[in-house]
C-alpha cells in the first residue's frame, strides 16, 4: 500500500498537502475511496481512505498501528562530503537500513565543500522513508563544519569512526558493548588527517579497521551501517 507523509492528524481524519498532495493527484492519480498509508513522523501508521480531493487531500483514518519497520536503537551516520551527488545515494541507503540521522560534515580532505544542503538532502530522506515501510523520517542536517560535527557527536554513548592505519580494533569488537545510540563516522575520498582522527577521539571516538580492502566513502557508510544493525539484531523480522 502506498505511503504518504500527512500535514495534520486529527482523532478521525487526516489531511495531506503540498507536493505530497499533488503527487497523489496527478502522479498516482488516486480517487475518492483509495485506501494508503499515513505517517506522521510519531512512528504510528495509519491506514486510511481518501474523502476529498482538492488542493490538499482529505482522509478518513480506518485504523492505526505501531510501525514494526523501525529500529530499537538509534544509530546516526557522520559523513564527510563526498564529491559528485553521492550524497544523495548515501542519505537514501542510510534511511532504508535505519539511520536516525544523517549529519554531512566538512573535513580538511574534502574535495565539495557545499553549504546548506539540508532541505534537499531531506526529500532524498522522506522518499527512502516511503519506499522502506519506516514512519519515523531521518533528521538530515545541513551540512555542518567539522567542529559542529565535533559537537554532535560528543553526545553518543558509542563513536565509532573508520581508520584506514587501525590494524587491531574490529568493528565486530567494537559494537560489542550494550549501546543503543551509536555515531558513525566516515571520511570523504581523501580520508581524515591524523588530527582530525585525534580530535574525534578527544570526543569518545573508537577507530576501527574495516580490513584489507579499502572501500570507496559512499560503500563504507553503507557497510558499517549494515554491519551494526546486524550486530544488534535488527535484520531479523
Amino acid at each position: 500500500m502506498r505511503r504518504f507523509l500527512a500535514t495534520n492528524v486529527s482523532k478521525n481524519s487526516i489531511y495531506i498537502s503540498g507536493e505530497e498532495a499533488n503527487h497523489m493527484r496527478n502522479a498516482v492519480r488516486m480517487s475518492i475511496g483509495d485506501e494508503f498509508i499515513a505517517i506522521d513522523g510519531s512512528g504510528i501508521d495509519y491506514t486510511c481512505a481518501i474523502t476529498n480531493i482538492d488542493k490538499d487531500v482529505k482522509a478518513d483514518i480506518l485504523s492505526k498501528s505501531q510501525n514494526k519497520a523501525e529500529p530499537e536503537i538509534n544509530v546516526t551516520l557522520y559523513q564527510a562530503y563526498p564529491k559528485s551527488a553521492k550524497m544523495n545515494e548515501i542519505v537514501q541507503k542510510a534511511v532504508e537500513l535505519g539511520a536516525a540521522a544523517i549529519v554531512p560534515f566538512l573535513s580538511k580532505r574534502c574535495v565539495k565543500r557545499p553549504s546548506g544542503q539540508g532541505d534537499k538532502l531531506s526529500k532524498v530522506a522522506l522518499s527512502a522513508v516511503k519506499q522502506c515501510g519506516r514512519s519515523i523520517i531521518p533528521n538530515v542536517t545541513d551540512v555542518q563544519s567539522f567542529e559542529q560535527a565535533l559537537e554532535l557527536m560528543s553526545n553518543h554513548e558509542l563513536l565509532i569512526i573508520c581508520d584506514e592505519e587501525e590494524r587491531q580494533r574490529q568493528l565486530y569488537t567494537a559494537l560489542q558493548v550494550g549501546a543503543s545510540d551509536i555515531g558513525i563516522v566516515i571520511g570523504s575520498e581523501g580520508g581524515f588527517e591524523r588530527s582530525e582522527i585525534e580530535r574525534v577521539k578527544d570526543c569518545g571516538g573508537i577507530p576501527v579497521t574495516l580490513g584489507r580492502r579499502i572501500m570507496r566513502t559512499e560503500t563504507a557508510g553503507i557497510a558499517v551501517l549494515a554491519a551494526c544493525f546486524y550486530a544488534k539484531g535488527e535484520m531479523e523480522y
